[in-house]
């Protein structure tokens, strides 16, 4: 869709589900869908009976208040805004926009664990297949899309690599230790399926990023850690410690497949805030000589 004309004459739903199908054919992740979908959905039901061919910057503000007031936290609140933003744009209703300013975010470093901490989910895990994918997602920097998304026949255990097709189906490769080899090579010969980690109930699909969530959480807790752990958390575990190992930052940038070094950046930071408690873990008793 090109402009407003096009849209024209189509329902507030239909506009939604045309955008929605855009997302898809643009091979969006499926959690990004699921949450524009979600948000667009509540934004229409805001609206009422108006349509979103007449809305104002007001409407928006008034619906990012409204989230708001039900408890949404400000990264919340900013997804909510850019997932507006951008089906504006796409029904043609750019001239909207021009004084609409996207909410502020919390600056915060990235959570991470420690070696240690890992190796605590490792003692606790059940299986290979739960070992294997925090040690993927450990080593790798993987994003949870990409690691249910492997499929066999992009392992190559000669080279220790995998090929992984990112944001924006970017095509890139990343690297597994000699210590990951065995339970890779374990994992595909467990089943006939193209996938490295196949759906239980249909071996023809690949698990769901919810699973993956649900096991790292659960081992988290059986851990003992006392934190929350996702698989971005494991994901900026793998950029810290490279960081801070001596990899270059343009280097974890290739690796994490980010198209903009900004984004990389935040990890220099997360690097000085664990070198300064390093740092006073050895000196912070020196009181002098």
């Amino acid at each position: 869709m090109s402009g407003a004309n096009q849209a024209t004459g189509l329902s507030n739903d239909e506009l939604v589900r045309l955008y929605i199908s855009h997302l898809i054919a643009r091979n969006r992740s499926e959690r990004t869908i699921k949450s524009f979908r979600s948000i667009l959905e509540r934004f229409i039901g805001f609206l009422g009976s108006k349509s979103v061919m007449e809305v104002s910057v007001y409407d928006i503000d008034l619906f990012l208040a409204h989230l708001r007031q039900r408890g949404w936290k400000p990264d919340s609140l900013y997804t909510a805004a850019v997932a507006i933003k951008r089906f504006l744009e796409f029904i043609g209703k750019k001239d909207v926009l021009k004084d609409f300013e996207l909410p502020r975010r919390e600056k915060k470093l990235p959570r991470y664990l420690e070696p240690e901490e890992v190796k605590k989910m490792l003692e606790v895990a059940e299986d290979s297949k739960e070992k294997l994918i925090v040690l993927l997602l450990y080593t790798t920097g993987l994003r949870v899309a990409e690691l249910v998304n492997i499929k066999k026949s992009d392992i190559d255990l000669e080279k220790n690599t995998i090929r992984v097709k990112g944001k924006g189906s970017k095509e890139r490769y990343v690297y597994f230790p000699p210590g990951v080899t065995r339970l890779l090579a374990q994992e595909l010969s467990r089943n006939s399926s193209e996938w490295l980690f196949p759906s239980s109930k249909n071996p023809n699909h690949h698990i769901h990023y919810t699973t993956v969530e649900r096991i790292l959480r659960n081992l988290g807790k059986k851990a003992g850690l006392g934190k929350r752990v996702t698989p971005h958390v494991l994901r900026h575990t793998f950029a810290t410690i490279s960081l801070a190992s001596g990899l270059d930052i343009r280097e974890i940038q290739e690796l994490l497949g980010h198209s903009n070094l900004n984004t990389t950046q935040v990890y220099a930071h997360v690097s000085r805030e664990r070198l300064k408690r390093d740092y006073e873990k050895v000196w912070g008793a020196f009181s002098g000589l």
